[in-house]
C-alpha cells in the first residue's frame, strides 16, 4: 500500500471545490452546489477519510487476511498551505 493521505481534517459536506490545495476539511466552506459536498467516505477530489481508511483496513483483516503488509508511505495530508511538522510527526 501507498499513497494513503489520510486527512485526520476531513469534514463531509464541506466544499470540495474549495480553491485551496486540498479541500473536504473543516475550513472548506460550504458547497456552492450538490456536485461540489464532500461525502461520507471521500471524495474523489479529497484525500481520505480516517473512517474510510479504518473500513478498509477492517476489510483487509477480517476478509482478505494477509501474511504481510508493505507499506510504501507516502500518507501525508496534501494541504501543503498549512501543513506543520508537528502535524506530520
Amino acid at each position: 500500500m501507498s499513497d494513503l493521505h489520510l486527512d485526520f481534517d476531513y469534514t463531509p459536506g464541506m466544499s470540495n471545490n474549495c480553491g485551496k490545495p486540498l479541500c473536504c476539511r473543516s475550513d472548506s466552506g460550504e458547497p456552492k452546489n450538490q456536485d461540489e459536498i464532500s461525502g461520507l467516505w471521500g471524495d474523489y477530489n479529497c484525500d481520505t477519510p480516517v473512517k474510510t481508511l479504518m473500513s478498509m483496513f477492517k476489510h483487509i483483516r477480517e476478509e482478505i487476511k494477509p501474511d504481510m503488509i508493505l507499506w510504501g508511505g507516502d500518507s501525508i495530508a496534501h494541504n501543503v498551505d498549512t501543513l506543520s511538522l508537528k502535524e506530520n510527526v
